[in-house]
């Protein structure tokens, strides 16, 4: 959900118009072959012995080395090699995270290697190499960063993360599951017939009903594979051991991406608790126990189990060397809030209280390559995951056994990834605090008003999502392995789409952007402007978009569907593939968007409750200055335009609106209702 305005959503319009982050292209044979290309490498990763596949006597036959000059740093190329022949990556089935540092360093030589082809055939031929010679998971992701920010690769998709690595998204009995169908059952695939096998699938809570804590009511949530799947691609927006100079990364705004992302995620996980009668998020101290325990029930490709913990743990033993650590970036991070300025690399002062100020802090608390002194400053947040995912410290790479919270996959399964962002939040939300409050004149504009809102019931339900987890199992061939369809069916929350009447009244033509936020309501608030001072960090924006508004009254309908924060689901690989194949044969013509992801629409609205749930809507109208707007290329979301209020505005920091009335905002009471028993009548 980020502060994104679309040029296209400039056009003057009265009634607003279905906008989106960018169009959709029609693809030419150039395109076809290069997309196959790059489909074909991710599919039965983890299986290198697939002799007829196009990939595997390429991968055979090229020599990296001896066309060193294909590539634009041949010193990219040497130090590669060198590392490849003393035998010093990572054994094909270890366990990669990108969170280990001897991990991360042999990942970012083999990205460099993809990264410096001089051209797409080079890039293709180095990733065959690799896909047979290279641990599968570091491939992968190395593979798909250098897809995402290759100017030859724009626009094209991979197979959605939860198709490549079933098994970080789905319980080992499914997985168990699947491989006993493929051995017993799929034998026809080898013949040319196309086989479809589904497996039934549920979250945590089924299997461990009398043990776990009051969070796991929440796993449709935090375990469903879109919610998951968008965290994993938002970080790859802005992967942190990338620099932004080096890799034409919007550097000003990266620091204020990673608040916003995490703040909203916070929020809106913050909304499903109140459908399921819990709390605020629990505070945690590193020197007590840790109330929410983390169960899987989920296994590591190569078998391995992923790490618990046992809910009121208290830090392990072999993390204690990391506490005096942690809480001296701590110390360091309040300090420079409170005083107003950090130390660079050069020891000298920065001021964070400016206009950049929350972007250096944001890139200082993540610890990512553009931060002002990692030295200094650390990586708060790889340590912070470190210490409570509580897994082992292997001293040998080959035998690291990551948790949850270090793999962008299955982060968000684990209740301590919440807790977490709520004590980095605490941090973002002291320094709004001392930020200069908004002005009336910052927030109203002068002679609009709005006269009413109207929106449709709000309605909740659990629908039935199949996910294509073939990947998951081995496979005799290539080509049979195209023939089989495994899927797993699981419950998912999904809404009705609904539509917003809101009718303005202004007393002269203006161009506006209108916000569309959803908070909580609590039954001893009385007043609306107490959120805006005490409880804005709770709220998710929903939508925001472009209006014309002419002199007189000005009637505003837009469609949940338009919104531009949130995107349908990706379309099953197996689908793609097919149209692909089609499209490649001259069948019919082949349309893929610039927009490859976004938030899962699905979650457009909490749970709620059978008998109907209370929420805050809040809606604002800034007037929109187009001289102000800058462009970006993004990878995964195309050209984009942002412009100059902060991420969130204007409920990025506490507002005081006591004194006067802002006519351009409006609150709505409304109430979201879940057909009942519907997730337990699909558990399997």
């Amino acid at each position: 959900m980020f502060k994104l305005t679309l040029l296209a959503a400039l056009v003057a319009i009265c009634v607003a118009q279905s906008t989106s982050f960018s169009g959709s292209r029609t693809a030419d044979m150039d395109f076809l072959h290069k997309q196959k290309k790059i489909f074909d490498l991710l599919l039965y990763v983890r299986q290198a012995d697939l002799s007829d596949a196009e990939w595997y006597d390429i991968g055979r036959n090229y020599n990296v080395e001896t066309n060193m000059d294909m590539y634009k740093d041949k010193n990219v190329v040497q130090k590669f090699f060198w590392w490849y022949k003393q035998g010093m990556f990572l054994v094909r089935d270890a366990i990669f995270t990108p969170f280990n540092t001897e991990h991360m360093y042999e990942m970012r030589m083999l990205f460099e290697l993809f990264y410096n082809a001089k051209d797409f055939q080079t890039f293709y031929k180095t990733a065959c190499w690799a896909r047979l010679h290279m641990n599968s998971d570091m491939f992968t992701t190395a593979f798909s960063v250098a897809v995402f920010y290759r100017s030859d690769c724009k626009y094209m998709r991979l197979p959605a993360i939860y198709e490549i690595y079933p098994n970080y998204f789905f319980d080992s009995s499914v997985i168990q599951e699947a491989q006993y169908l493929k051995m017993s059952q799929g034998t026809g695939a080898g013949m040319g017939n196309i086989e479809t096998y589904v497996v039934t699938a549920n979250y945590s809570s089924s299997y461990m009903m009398p043990y776990m804590d009051d969070e796991y009511k929440l796993d449709y949530f935090m375990e469903d594979i879109g919610m998951n799947a968008y965290y994993y691609y938002i970080r790859q927006i802005f992967p942190f051991w990338m620099s932004s100079s080096k890799y034409n990364m919007p550097k000003e705004i990266r620091g204020q991406f990673y608040y916003f992302i995490h703040q909203q995620l916070l929020a809106r996980y913050f909304l499903e608790r109140m459908s399921n009668d819990l709390g605020k998020i629990e505070d945690f101290d590193w020197n007590k126990s840790i109330y929410p325990g983390y169960f899987s029930t989920m296994m590591y490709p190569n078998g391995i189990p992923f790490p618990q913990r046992d809910r009121y743990s208290a830090l392990p033993y072999y993390k204690y060397k990391y506490l005096k650590e942690i809480n001296a970036l701590e110390l360091r991070i309040m300090d420079a809030i409170d005083s107003g300025y950090l130390i660079d690399q050069y020891g000298k002062k920065v001021d964070i209280y400016t206009s950049e100020g929350l972007n250096i802090l944001g890139n200082v608390i993540e610890g990512n390559v553009d931060s002002c002194n990692t030295r200094f400053y650390g990586m708060y947040d790889a340590l912070a995951r470190d210490i409570l995912g509580f897994n082992f410290d292997f001293y040998n790479k080959n035998k690291v056994i990551p948790s949850v919270l270090q793999s962008y996959c299955t982060s968000m399964r684990d209740p301590a990834f919440y807790m977490l962002y709520k004590k980095i939040m605490t941090y973002f939300f002291r320094y709004k605090k001392f930020q200069p409050q908004y002005s009336q004149s910052e927030l109203q504009v002068p002679g609009v008003k709005f006269e009413s809102v109207n929106i449709d019931k709000l309605n909740t339900y659990f629908d039935t999502c199949d996910t294509l987890i073939s990947n998951a199992v081995s496979v005799d061939s290539f080509k049979s392995g195209m023939y089989l369809r495994l899927k797993a069916r699981r419950a998912c929350l999904n809404y009705q789409p609904f539509t917003y009447k809101i009718n303005i009244n202004s007393d002269k033509e203006m161009k506006g952007m209108l916000r569309i936020f959803l908070g909580p309501a609590f039954d001893e608030v009385q007043q609306d402007m107490i959120y805006l001072q005490k409880y804005h960090y709770y709220f998710v924006e929903m939508d925001r978009f472009a209006v014309n508004l002419h002199s007189g009254s000005n009637s505003i309908e837009r469609h949940s569907s338009e919104s531009l924060n949130t995107a349908p689901g990706m379309m099953s690989s197996d689908i793609y593939y097919d149209k692909l194949n089609k499209a490649i044969s001259g069948s019919e013509p082949f349309t893929y968007s610039e927009r490859m992801f976004g938030f899962p629409e699905r979650f457009t609205l909490p749970r709620g409750k059978p008998e109907g749930l209370r929420y805050k809507m809040f809606f604002f109208l800034s007037s929109l200055e187009e001289n102000s707007m800058n462009s970006y290329e993004m990878p995964l979301y195309g050209k984009m335009m942002f412009d100059n209020m902060p991420f969130g505005f204007p409920l990025d920091r506490p507002m005081f609106a006591w004194n006067y009335t802002i006519p351009n905002m409006f609150f709505k009471d409304v109430y979201i209702y879940n057909r009942p028993y519907e997730k337990e009548r699909m558990n399997y």
